[in-house]
């Protein structure tokens, strides 16, 4: 079947092409009549409009392209659907691409999202493509980092306090069991595991207890790690006291893994760095860092607007930094 073209609708309506274009584009005069005149034309006709040519021809696609370590993780999801409600209400489209926490997989993302013509980029990295996305700030994208930073890139990013919150939690657990917890980090490329990481080094320092290496288990925030770690630390001949998990995805493994080796969920404490949605439903002793998917997202769309719009144009970088609570589900 042949589509429908513009120069169909100006046939049927007996106008020009030009006139048309000037009705769906709503600029420049056109008479209320010839307006109604087309746009009943164009609803008959199922008239599609060819956004990609339209785009092509006024240099802007008004699209946003986002890359997501994790898409089924509920933080970077609520995340995504806070970033796609708010560019939308300013006319801008949102395509996201999930990486799965791999950096070749992440960098095909970003030659894909620059390919789109995508007029910026919201990166939450895995810390291994720092070339690339340098070059995308050099050929003049705009970049709004999240949730994570990436070494040698000065860009716009929006993150948790994550240092300060971990340093929180390992002081908490410091004070119940001594220096006898378990810590559950994420890949040393990541930001934020750095970042986490430092905090609890701080709390212990802080604390004259030096830092057991064999309490240490370095996962890559997925549910496989979480388990894992929960068999090495379950099996130990001297099982931690409690948990310090660095995401809520590695928590939900690591209790799983306390429910493969038949142990009530409560039998030890855990704190986790992230909300688990499924915490009230089972018996446990959770204590979380509430993050703020919804104000990270917020802060991280009204930059890239602001961006675009040209009116943080020669502003120097943003680094919007959120103060993560710390809260106990029970």
């Amino acid at each position: 079947m042949q589509s429908i073209t513009i120069k169909d609708v100006a046939r049927e309506a007996g106008v020009s092409t030009a006139t048309v274009s000037r009705v769906l584009n709503r600029n420049g005069y056109v008479s209320h009549e010839v307006r109604q005149q087309v746009l009943a034309v164009v609803k008959r006709l199922n008239y599609q409009p060819n956004a990609l040519a339209r785009s092509l021809k006024q240099e802007r696609t008004r699209t946003v392209g986002m890359v997501l370590p994790d898409m089924t993780n509920p933080y970077f999801m609520a995340v995504a659907r806070t970033i796609q409600r708010r560019l939308l209400a300013h006319g801008y489209r949102l395509f996201y691409m999930d990486c799965d926490e791999d950096a070749e997989r992440e960098r095909e993302a970003i030659r894909v999202l620059q390919e789109m013509r995508t007029e910026a980029v919201i990166l939450a990295g895995t810390g291994g493509n720092a070339d690339a996305v340098a070059r995308m700030i050099e050929a003049g994208r705009t970049v709004v980092l999240i949730d994570r930073t990436i070494d040698g890139i000065r860009a716009d990013a929006v993150t948790d306090d994550n240092a300060g919150a971990a340093d929180e939690a390992a002081a908490y657990l410091l004070g119940k069991y001594g220096p006898r917890f378990g810590i559950i980090t994420g890949p040393r490329s990541t930001s934020t595991s750095r970042e986490r990481a430092a905090g609890v080094k701080r709390a212990l320092e802080r604390a004259g207890c030096p830092s057991d290496p064999a309490l240490w288990y370095e996962g890559d925030y997925t549910r496989r790690a979480g388990m894992e770690a929960g068999h090495y630390f379950l099996g130990m001949n001297e099982p931690p006291l409690a948990v310090f998990s660095f995401n809520n995805e590695m928590t939900y493994g690591f209790y799983l893994a306390m429910k493969q080796r038949g142990l009530p969920l409560d039998a030890l404490e855990v704190v986790s760095f992230g909300e688990l949605d499924a915490a009230p439903l089972f018996e446990n002793r959770l204590s979380v860092i509430r993050q703020h998917p919804d104000q990270i997202g917020e802060a991280a769309a009204d930059i890239v607007v602001s961006r675009l719009e040209g009116g943080a144009e020669g502003e120097p970088v943003q680094r919007v930094i959120m103060p993560a609570l710390e809260t106990a589900s029970r």
